[in-house]
């Protein structure tokens, strides 16, 4: 489990790294990287909506990737592998969003809209931080809320019969 919590691990930090960089080489060194800035509003419109719309289905898939029942019973049976496949799936989704989103942001001169994208993947990133404790819940199978309530009533029924 350490192992694949340390490529996680190393995987999230590369990728804050990455958003770093191009922060670093925009607006710190202040290199023009504003191809786009002066596109149109009607050419903005296209990548501008697609981001929107690709940052707002897979920001909620990545956070819930591990509940889907197909994953979740992979983690429980495979535990390392599964946590690292979709661990990597899962932060290269995030990867995606953030590092494109950047990047739009200064290639059309500073449009608002994608930083806006980026600040909301940066905001999710501490939701997915692979720390041990994490990685070990993940891969431990969950008991539901109504099924333990359920038990207690029939465990109840049993000492009163």
């Amino acid at each position: 489990m350490k192992q694949t919590q340390k490529i996680l691990m190393l995987l999230f930090w590369s990728i804050l790294l990455q958003a770093a960089v191009i922060y670093l080489i925009a607006d710190v060194m202040d290199i023009d990287i504003g191809i786009f800035s002066g596109a149109s509003r009607e050419a903005r419109f296209l990548p501008m909506t697609l981001m929107i719309l690709i940052t707002l289905a897979l920001v909620p898939l990545s956070l819930r990737l591990f509940k889907f029942r197909i994953v979740a019973d992979d983690l429980i049976r495979r535990k390392e592998k599964a946590l690292q496949k979709w661990g990597v799936i899962r932060l290269c989704m995030l990867e995606f969003l953030l590092i494109v989103n950047t990047l739009l942001y200064y290639f059309f001169g500073f449009e608002s809209s994608f930083g806006y994208l980026a600040v909301v993947v940066l905001l999710t990133m501490p939701f997915v931080y692979p720390s041990m404790t994490r990685c070990i819940n993940e891969t431990e199978p969950q008991v539901e809320p109504e099924e333990s309530h359920q038990e207690e009533e029939e465990k109840q029924e049993e000492e009163e019969a």
